[in-house]
């Protein structure tokens, strides 16, 4: 395997007072942890989607698999190598090899740097290229994100989000990284965008021979890009869909759930999903399944036990009481 999480737990500090009203003390309140006993694998070559809403968990395993943050519990393996467990240069060095798109192509590139010196950046900092090869490396960059060899002396203020969006991919390559780890890149993009930059990432990763963690809240977009997909709720990973089984063989109900409603979600989407209870928690259970508050199909166990990931075969797997 080329990359290996393992049991990925994080926390962050959080008050919860003011939700409970006047009454609400403002303290330090327990709940579940934004990433909990989260494990994927990723061989050379392979692509792998990651779905869920807002909040559940995807971002910050994105963030935990790249070290841009560090796991409060568990281990990141890169070829066999325990990132979590190296010093600031050593992980410099292996960061590389691991980079990460972000969904903001506004707020991801500095509005002072020409891309042609926010690109260079890179390839001085990580020495990839002699010096006298630079502005050609950079122009090959651009080229293979669709930009013409001019944008190198143009700023991002210069450019529409897409193009934008396509500066950042090309500053991502320019580590040349051997795994692509992208967050939800479209999102904030125009509808007539989103194609475009959708086809770069296919096109990059058959090109690059990358392999590429796909993040997104749109089972049929990440689908798209990504043979495998897991779908991860309050946390964590509650369903994984291997390479040829159809997204309507999902068992979990969220996956269901995500599949039933429309394809871009919001925030408090399930609340008008007619397959779920109407009325949603106000915050995830700390015990038990979290999905349990939303679940049409509840029943006592999941009060009390959080469901593990089981194997249905064909390493299809599923954390769910109800599913058998």
């Amino acid at each position: 395997m080329l990359l290996v999480a393992e049991h990925l737990t994080k926390s962050y500090a959080h008050r919860r007072g003011w939700l409970r009203g006047a009454g609400g003390s403002g303290v330090r309140g327990s709940a579940r942890p934004a990433l909990a006993d989260a494990s994927l694998s990723l061989k050379r070559g392979e692509s792998i989607g990651i779905v869920g809403e807002s909040g559940s968990g995807k971002s910050t395993l994105a963030r935990c698999l790249a070290l841009l943050e560090r796991p409060d519990a568990g281990r990141v393996l890169f070829e066999g190598v325990d990132l979590t467990r190296l010093g600031r240069r050593r992980l410099r060095l292996s960061r590389r090899r691991i980079q990460v798109v972000f969904q903001d192509p506004y707020s991801s590139l500095n509005p002072r740097l020409t891309v042609g010196s926010a690109l260079r950046e890179v390839l001085y900092v990580h020495r990839l290229v002699a010096r006298d090869q630079i502005s050609r490396r950079v122009e090959g960059l651009l080229d293979q994100v669709g930009l013409p060899a001019r944008a190198v002396d143009r700023y991002p203020a210069d450019f529409s989000g897409g193009q934008r969006q396509r500066i950042c991919i090309a500053r991502a390559l320019a580590a040349d990284p051997e795994v692509l780890i992208a967050d939800e890149p479209v999102s904030a993009l125009d509808v007539s965008i989103q194609a475009q930059i959708l086809n770069l990432f296919a096109d990059l990763r058959v090109r690059l021979a990358l392999s590429m963690i796909f993040i997104s809240h749109d089972l049929h977009v990440v689908r798209y890009i990504a043979p495998k997909i897991a779908v991860m709720f309050g946390g964590r990973i509650v369903e994984v869909l291997p390479p040829g089984v159809p997204l309507e063989r999902a068992r979990h109900p969220y996956t269901e759930a995500l599949l039933a409603a429309r394809s871009r979600l919001e925030p408090g989407w399930l609340a008008h999903t007619g397959q779920l209870n109407a009325e949603l928690a106000a915050a995830l259970p700390a015990t038990g399944c979290a999905f349990r508050g939303r679940c049409p199909h509840a029943f006592a166990p999941c009060e009390e036990v959080d469901p593990q990931l089981r194997d249905l075969g064909v390493g299809h797997a599923v954390a769910c009481h109800h599913v058998t």
